[in-house]
């Protein structure tokens, strides 16, 4: 039995090291962090991260906005709401997304 406990230890071993060899390297943080300096590496992928959900936010923001503009004009070919009543939606949606993605923008600058 231990001769076959020893024999499946060494098999499984030499499979393992062929198996680490094939995977790929981590890709690293924007920032550039030192070599073995594992706070600055965090940092850098909290960073990063902190950009893809303002980004994130961002995509979403538009996305509701586009809905809610094509639900309106919608509403106004079948005579349920005025033209006008869109335009103001368009300007006052695309207004505050604006702002909200500058805010986002401003705030990923904290990162840095």
């Amino acid at each position: 039995m231990k001769k076959i406990l020893i024999s499946a230890s060494a098999f499984y071993l030499s499979i393992c090291q062929q198996a680490y060899a094939a995977l790929p390297t981590a890709v690293p943080p924007t920032n550039g962090a030192a070599k073995n300096n594992w706070l600055e590496l965090l940092k850098g992928y909290i960073k990063d991260s902190a950009y893809l959900i303002a980004l994130t936010i961002s995509v979403a923001g538009f996305l509701w906005l586009s809905w809610i503009a094509l639900s309106d004009i919608n509403q106004a070919r079948s005579g349920r709401k005025e033209w006008g009543e869109v335009g103001v939606t368009v300007i006052a949606g695309a207004g505050v997304f604006a702002f909200v993605s500058y805010l986002l923008y401003q705030a990923s600058d904290v990162f840095k």
